[in-house]
């Protein structure tokens, strides 16, 4: 059975170790590290000592109890403050996201890079399919000199580079504007034909006309003879 002489000597070893911890971290340290060495070193160093008590070693194992508990106790509040630090980090991160949001320039959505490129004169797409691809979607950046020379040893034809050199980027494809195409109108001449009226002869019904006959009167002669 202990003795109050033997467990009051115990003490001293258990004062020490929870002084040590205490300020085995710095000033700025974690609150939970700090917490957990003291309150580690303390509970380890009573365990140690009155397991060493038995054999008479009661210091010895306040000592050793009290240094494996600081530790253990310090390691489970430093995991502790790292993830309180690691939440708090998160938590402004998000705040200043919030407070000041960065918008990321669009790529360009569509537009023919140089891994297009080398891919379809590989796969022997012929050049005119290539250029018309260019044209209608545009590159992501036009080459310059490494890139011509990475392009020709990659077997791009020199007609295709210089399309690409020439060619509009997808970004100033997606901001020109949309040109509509208005219908055609022709306007062609309006030509009256003169309207010709035929008259037929007209025809009478009845007698014909014969117009005034003129008779010869009789003439008479009175002849007085001799």
């Amino acid at each position: 059975m202990l003795t109050v002489y033997p467990f009051r000597r115990c003490m001293a070893p258990i004062v020490v170790v929870a002084i040590l911890a205490t300020n085995a971290t710095p000033a700025k340290a974690q609150h939970n590290t700090q917490r957990g060495a003291t309150f580690g070193g303390i509970t380890g160093a009573i365990a140690g000592a009155i397991i060493g008590e038995n054999n008479n070693e009661a210091g010895a194992g306040a000592a050793i109890g009290g240094a494996i508990g600081a530790v253990a106790g310090g390691l489970l509040g430093n995991a502790a403050d790292k993830d309180n630090a690691l939440r708090q980090q998160q938590y402004y991160q998000s705040r200043q996201q919030y407070a000041a949001p960065v918008y990321a320039a669009p790529q360009p959505v569509g537009a023919v890079s140089f891994t297009d490129v080398i891919s379809m004169s590989r796969s022997g797409v012929g050049d005119n399919v290539i250029l018309n691809q260019i044209q209608s979607r545009g590159v992501q950046r036009q080459p310059v000199v490494s890139d011509i020379i990475s392009l020709h040893q990659q077997g791009v034809s020199e007609t295709v580079i210089a399309a690409m050199q020439q060619a509009p980027t997808g970004s100033q494809l997606a901001s020109a504007p949309q040109v509509v195409a208005q219908p055609t109108i022709v306007e062609s001449p309006v030509i009256v034909q003169p309207r010709i009226h035929t008259y037929g002869v007209p025809v009478y019904h009845g007698y014909p006309h014969r117009g005034h006959v003129y008779r010869a009167r009789p003439s008479y002669h009175i002849h007085y003879g001799h």
